[in-house]
């Protein structure tokens, strides 16, 4: 039986979950669209939304809301015993995911995130999902451009970290705490300028650099792995390894179909077949750990 399925939310994020829900057997719509808006802000969502969780039938929540709108509508969901996959951006604290696995326990409804960058771990062939020894060295640059801030609040996250630097590293600072464990130390200069470089150490003993900058007008990344026995590079739409044999090259999949990897690890989870998902936001504390060292 297909996972009966609803979004809740609209905008880009709404937009990216009809499309991964449209090419995934395991789901079915509920409605093509569910509340537009903000249940809680708007009116009209609100009644939708209330309807919604008294439907028997939906087993999956899709929220594509502000993370601000996230932590109230999940508990809501799930305290009415509907499983919830979260769409938009990373939790960003230890705070948040506490307050996102709040109800975690036996029995209680499941909780995933839409990690897309973590899908690469499926699709790199063995380039990226293997054991990095610790002599495992690493060096992400990225860069972009972002609004400037309108005020104090949104200038800085924690009073040090800009939020846009924070949102932009944020999904390869997860990859790399999935390839190389837990961080123990971490430095980062210059955030409050928009254009940061830093590092961080791992418990594995791999080590990653960070050159990082919201200030251009070039949308570029990418990320350098070098190990005792081959260097591998991800930058742009391409992986590409180099060792002793030489070097492979590979296509990266589009992003819509990285995607489908946070689908996929919630299904068996919704279902019972799993007790729980890989891209849950309790998998994310490294991230978190990483954030708070960078952050210090």
């Amino acid at each position: 039986m297909p996972i009966v399925t609803t979004i809740v939310g609209q905008g880009l994020a709404a937009h990216r979950a009809w499309a991964s829900l449209r090419r995934c057997e395991s789901f079915e719509l509920y409605r093509e669209t569910g509340p537009r808006g903000v249940p809680g802000a708007d009116t009209a969502a609100t009644e939708t939304w209330r309807d919604l969780l008294a439907t028997p039938e939906i087993d999956l929540f899709v929220l594509a809301v502000p993370p601000a709108d996230r932590v109230a509508l999940g508990q809501a969901a799930r305290g009415a015993g509907k499983a919830v996959l979260l769409e938009e951006g990373l939790p960003l604290s230890a705070a948040e995911i506490d307050q996102l696995a709040e109800d975690d326990g036996e029995g209680a409804a499941p909780v995933g995130m839409v990690l897309p960058l973590r899908g690469l771990l499926a699709a790199g062939n063995g380039f990226l999902d293997r054991r990095w020894t610790s002599g495992t060295c690493g060096g992400l640059v990225l860069s972009g451009s972002a609004p400037a801030p309108r005020g104090p609040a949104d200038a800085a996250d924690d009073g040090q970290l800009p939020e846009a630097l924070v949102r932009t590293v944020s999904p390869y600072l997860d990859l790399a705490c999935q390839l190389f464990g837990r961080p123990v130390s971490g430095s980062l200069g210059g955030a409050g300028t928009g254009s940061a470089a830093g590092s961080v150490e791992f418990e594995s003993g791999a080590r990653l650099s960070l050159a990082v900058t919201v200030r251009s007008a070039v949308e570029a990344a990418s990320l350098t792995i070098t190990d005792v026995d081959r260097c591998v590079t991800l930058r742009g739409r391409e992986l590409r390894m180099e060792d002793t044999g030489g070097v492979v090259s590979r296509g990266v999949p589009p992003l819509e179909d990285l995607r489908l990897s946070s689908y996929a690890d919630m299904a068996p989870v919704v279902t019972g077949d799993r007790p729980t998902g890989h891209h849950s936001p309790e998998s994310t504390r490294a991230l978190a750990d990483c954030l708070e060292l960078l952050r210090a």
